[in-house]
């Protein structure tokens, strides 16, 4: 991977996780599917990345950036000049900038659950400890 589909990748998880929770439930059978078929389509009928996120984002119900960081992150993405760059790769590997976005995602599920495993463990020793502080 070159450090252009890390940044492609990064940009497209962004709109990945913009788009709303209830309509990934809502098409969770096919969303992976239609977020690949939005960013071909998107791709193909616009030279300006731009309107590339734009096209994509009406296509999905998205918005992108949900904190500073990520919506700094997207603006040096759209403001680096690399649209040309940007775009033939979003035409040329679709499925794999895709694939870098699931696994992006996978892996903050992944510590989500970790995370939850470790809050719930951590309940569950501070109740014991209460439990012989009270005995």
């Amino acid at each position: 991977m070159t450090e252009l589909h890390e940044q492609v990748a990064k940009m497209l998880d962004i709109v990945w996780q913009g788009i709303p929770n209830s309509y990934k439930s809502t098409y969770r059978q096919t969303i992976w599917q239609q977020f690949e078929d939005n960013i071909r389509d998107a791709a193909g009928t616009n030279n300006n990345l731009g309107r590339f996120i734009n096209s994509l984002c009406l296509g999905l119900n998205a918005t992108p950036g949900k904190n500073a960081d990520d919506r700094k992150a997207l603006l040096e993405i759209l403001n680096d000049g690399n649209d040309k760059a940007i775009m033939k790769l979003m035409r040329n590997e679709t499925l794999r900038l895709v694939l870098m976005v699931r696994v992006r995602n996978q892996e903050r599920q992944e510590e989500w659950k970790a995370t939850q495993k470790e809050r719930t463990g951590e309940a569950i020793d501070m109740q014991q400890q209460f439990e012989e502080v009270t005995e």
